[in-house]
């Protein structure tokens, strides 16, 4: 077998969740800040901690308001507006079923909502790091829990985020394509694999 670990990034990856994200955030800023938001600042710093993204367009002191309020929506209408992408759930299985173990790396942690939290021995989100994503400090901390040796575990994303990150913490990298809504970035970030599909990553590990 190729890799005895892999690492997954949540939103994009495993979870469809651009339209849940994209209300919630419209949400925050209609119900804080009186106001829409528009296009860009919905989607500025996308993939970035939720407080990054608040940052960007509010002041600091209005950040933990927004961020209550985004929460709020998204809690309601998860089940609604998003899902795991297809071929996801068999992805896992197979990969765990050949003796891997998995961690998910993510600026939060939802792996219940959707019925994944049973593929995963770990996860590390921002609350467990000083700097995350693309630093190396969210991907080294899962291998530490995991017991992961760099050189056995790949990290798949759809981000050019989870790439750098991926390769600053020195394991091997796959852009995950199968949704992601930044395919330049994530392949001109330099992905040692590319998965077009879910099933892609099966053929990687098992080499």
């Amino acid at each position: 077998m190729r890799f005895q670990a892999v690492l997954f990034d949540l939103d994009g990856t495993l979870i469809d969740s651009f339209a849940l994200i994209t209300e919630a955030f419209r949400f925050a800023v209609r119900t804080v800040l009186k106001r829409e938001a528009s296009d860009e600042e919905v989607l500025t710093r996308w993939g970035e901690p939720l407080r990054v993204r608040l940052g960007a367009i509010a002041d600091a002191e209005q950040i933990p308001t927004l961020s209550d309020a985004y929460t709020v929506a998204y809690r309601e209408h998860h089940h609604r507006l998003a899902a795991p992408f297809p071929g996801v759930q068999q992805m896992l299985e197979q990969v765990r079923g050949l003796g891997c173990r998995l961690a998910v790396v993510t600026s939060k942690h939802d792996l219940e909502a959707f019925g994944l939290d049973r593929y995963f021995d770990a996860a590390v989100t921002f609350e467990d790091v000083t700097l995350f994503k693309p630093a190396p400090e969210p991907v080294a901390e899962a291998l530490r829990r995991l017991g992961a040796a760099q050189e056995g575990t790949l990290m798949v994303g759809d981000a050019a985020f989870d790439i750098l990150a991926g390769k600053a913490a020195g394991v091997h990298t796959a852009a995950a394509l199968w949704g992601t809504r930044e395919r330049e970035a994530a392949l001109d970030a330099g992905p040692d694999h590319v998965a077009e599909r879910p099933e892609d990553v099966v053929s990687l590990v098992s080499g």
